[in-house]
């Protein structure tokens, strides 16, 4: 269901852990979005799905003044499966 990304396996504007087909929690600046990843050309976007806000560059901890502080994979065919979900 949710799988916490180690941001320690960053490098630059890339995870290896980070799949562009799912979508993700993140934590930037203290504030939580939801979202998926798009790859381009210098590496990972964000995109999340709040109104007026556009894509935002991954920054590894450390790197470029990083303000990301969580990401956790989000995997809903395994959450349509918990009980309380389904009767939703």
């Amino acid at each position: 269901m949710l799988k916490v990304i180690d941001l320690s396996k960053a490098k630059e504007h890339s995870h290896p852990d980070i799949d562009v087909n799912k979508k993700y929690l993140v934590k930037i600046s203290g504030e939580w979005y939801f979202g998926k990843f798009e790859k381009v050309w210098f590496g990972l976007n964000f995109s999340p799905w709040k109104n007026g806000m556009v894509g935002v560059q991954f920054d590894a901890p450390g790197f470029n003044k990083s303000c990301w502080e969580r990401v956790v994979e989000i995997n809903l065919k395994e959450l349509d499966r918990l009980p309380i979900v389904s009767k939703l």
